[in-house]
């Protein structure tokens, strides 16, 4: 029985070192518009493992660049605090008008329109 328990123990060892190396892959910093970072033009510092340079993913991800997520989830509900934290009593007072985001704050359909041009959404 202990030398089953010995042998298990080992197998989950052996398992946790395969495993840990994927977790010391450096991620790359994702460019944005937003950002002023002039380390963007640089060259990676990084390897990437080959999984990540198969022509049939790079063909899947130029096939979804201009697909709307809205398309495929949805568009985003408003947050509800009060069904994410359930309490006897509400904490949550209401938005006044400088964070009233479904008010005259909302974003227009022309706004709208005019990121998912920009997005390249089809």
């Amino acid at each position: 029985m202990a030398a089953r328990a010995k042998a298990q123990m080992q197998a989950v060892q052996q398992t946790t070192k395969e495993t840990v190396t994927s977790e010391s892959i450096e991620l790359p910093e994702i460019r944005s518009e937003y950002s002023d970072s002039e380390d963007e033009d640089r060259a990676p510092t990084y390897d990437r493992p080959d999984w990540a340079q198969s022509p049939e993913l790079l063909e899947a991800l130029r096939n979804q660049r201009n697909v709307d997520p809205d398309d495929i989830f949805g568009p985003i509900r408003p947050l509800r605090m009060e069904e994410l934290f359930r309490t006897r009593q509400s904490r949550f007072r209401a938005r006044t008008s400088s964070a009233n985001w479904s008010g005259a704050d909302r974003l227009t359909a022309e706004e709208e329109r005019e990121y998912a041009r920009r997005m390249g959404f089809r």
